[in-house]
């Protein structure tokens, strides 16, 4: 063998650990919460203070409060409006379709905002409108007609309508967790949207027996909504953790709606990883994978982490995770563990 061919062989070699201990799937977090304070957003506003004062989940009102600028007059507003949010689950999968973005998603709502403009008056206004899911998104549009109720100020009358359409992003997260099945560790990472951040970590998780997982920890966005650290404390918090378990659904698929501190979440992973075959994902194991046990003592020359195993008549790769032992066989395409009840190297 040349030194140009022996160099390549240690270098593809040396490669295979670092390949088949981690995976990666996809993680998906959808939430109930929507940022209100962007609806009163627009050219010539400028927000001084707005306050959530009932997140609709525990009385399906969203009710809001706050003070802007508008053209430069000092504004305050009051305003409620029926919440997005209903518990329908049209094709029964025991997911409300509002979380999923490949379900149809419409219902109507209806609300009523009141505004004092400093040194003009103040008038009030109902709307009706309807709220539908913009294509494989969790996101919204909201089409409203506005009607003026009362009015104290000139140029605004009792009676006159007008028309808005709006985007409303529902907060969630999307990315990836890595998986290390032998050790039953992971870690992940998530970017979230409808909100400024990030959120990643690390923990470790279980196969169940019903082949559902939990997870230690995980961490996902909420609201960052003081107001609301009295009536439900967890939207006051920018982010929220807990341990997750999640039932496997089929196809790769996990997934659950579960609650971290009175706050609802639906949480998905999607494990296209299959390496052994077993059709099942690599997260979680066949009932019926096949246990194989070697022999690896006797003499042995090392050019570690490499050893030849004079015994095996073949090279071996050593890899330690945390407190146990791995080994790559060459002759099966295999990785084992040290079990140290047994004293054998047992098929992963």
């Amino acid at each position: 063998m040349t030194k140009s061919t022996k160099i390549k062989s240690f270098i593809l070699l040396f490669a295979f650990p670092f390949c088949l201990l981690s995976e990666s799937a996809t993680l998906k977090v959808y939430t109930s919460l929507v940022d209100y304070e962007t609806l009163f957003n627009d050219d010539g506003v400028e927000m001084l203070s707005y306050n959530l004062d009932d997140s609709g989940i525990l009385s399906n009102k969203v009710k809001v409060s706050g003070s802007m600028r508008i053209e430069g007059v000092f504004t305050s507003f009051t305003g409620e409006v029926d919440s997005p949010f209903v518990s329908q689950d049209n094709n029964q999968n025991g997911i409300y379709d509002f979380f999923e973005p490949d379900q149809s998603y419409t219902m109507s709502l209806s609300g009523s905002i009141s505004y004092y403009m400093q040194g003009y008056g103040n008038f009030s206004a109902n709307l009706f409108g309807s709220i539908n899911r913009l294509y494989n998104q969790h996101a919204f549009s909201m089409d409203e007609t506005i009607t003026i109720q009362s009015s104290t100020i000139n140029g605004i009358n009792a009676g006159e309508t007008s028309s808005i359409s709006e985007t409303l992003t529902a907060i969630h997260a999307l990315g990836t967790i890595q998986y290390n099945r032998e050790a039953g560790t992971y870690d992940y990472s998530l970017g979230y949207h409808g909100t400024t951040g990030s959120s990643s970590g690390s923990g470790t998780y279980q196969v169940n027996q019903d082949k559902s997982l939990t997870f230690s920890a995980l961490t996902f966005p909420s609201m960052n909504e003081p107001s609301m650290a009295t009536s439900l404390p967890g939207l006051a918090q920018k982010s929220l953790s807990g341990s997750v378990t999640l039932p496997y659904v089929g196809n790769g698929k996990f997934h659950a709606i579960t609650a971290i501190k009175d706050v609802p979440y639906y949480v998905v992973i999607e494990d296209a990883n299959d390496g052994d075959g077993d059709s099942f994902p690599d997260l979680i194991r066949s009932e019926t994978t096949q246990i194989e046990r070697v022999e690896l003592g006797g003499w042995n020359y090392h050019i570690w982490p490499w050893v030849f195993s004079q015994k095996d008549g073949d090279w071996l790769y050593y890899h330690q995770i945390n407190s146990a032992w791995m080994v790559w066989r060459n002759k099966t395409q295999k990785w084992y563990i040290y079990n140290l009840n047994s004293g054998q190297w047992v098929s992963s």
